[in-house]
């Protein structure tokens, strides 16, 4: 919070000594403003280490093939809890095999199936109990 209120700040100030009404001979005002900004940014800001570091961390996480995705999205789902389904991928068709409950819980997974990134077919291949 602290290093956005002070890139407000500056860029305020920056943003009135622009507005103002300022002679050709203070371009080298300016320019030491701006160098001033920059150095006040870089100093704030966290090394780019500790910035880079965590988003490595969570782009080596994210699911790259398709029936990761889908088998992402169905464990995260609160509607599918508890229910065991099976994925199989075969390039960018996904299989969904498993027993459901009820025919909602079926279309809920078939749809979160459907709608995933690299995700062409999906293979219905869900039963349901008959009662």
């Amino acid at each position: 919070m602290r290093q956005f209120t002070l890139f407000l700040v500056l860029v305020s100030l920056y943003a009135v000594l622009v507005g103002s009404q300022f002679k050709a001979s203070d371009g080298d005002r300016l320019v030491a403003v701006t160098r001033s900004v920059t150095g006040k940014l870089r100093e704030a800001l966290p090394p780019t280490l500790n910035v880079i570091a965590p988003l490595d961390t969570l782009r080596r996480e994210l699911p790259t093939r398709p029936e990761d995705a889908v088998r992402s999205r169905l464990a995260a789902d609160r509607r599918l809890i508890g229910l065991d389904v099976t994925v199989i991928g075969e390039g960018s068709t996904v299989k969904l095999r498993g027993v459901m409950p009820d025919a909602k819980s079926r279309r809920v997974a078939l749809s979160l199936a459907e709608n995933t990134a690299g995700v062409e077919q999906v293979v219905d291949e869900l039963a349901i109990p008959v009662e």
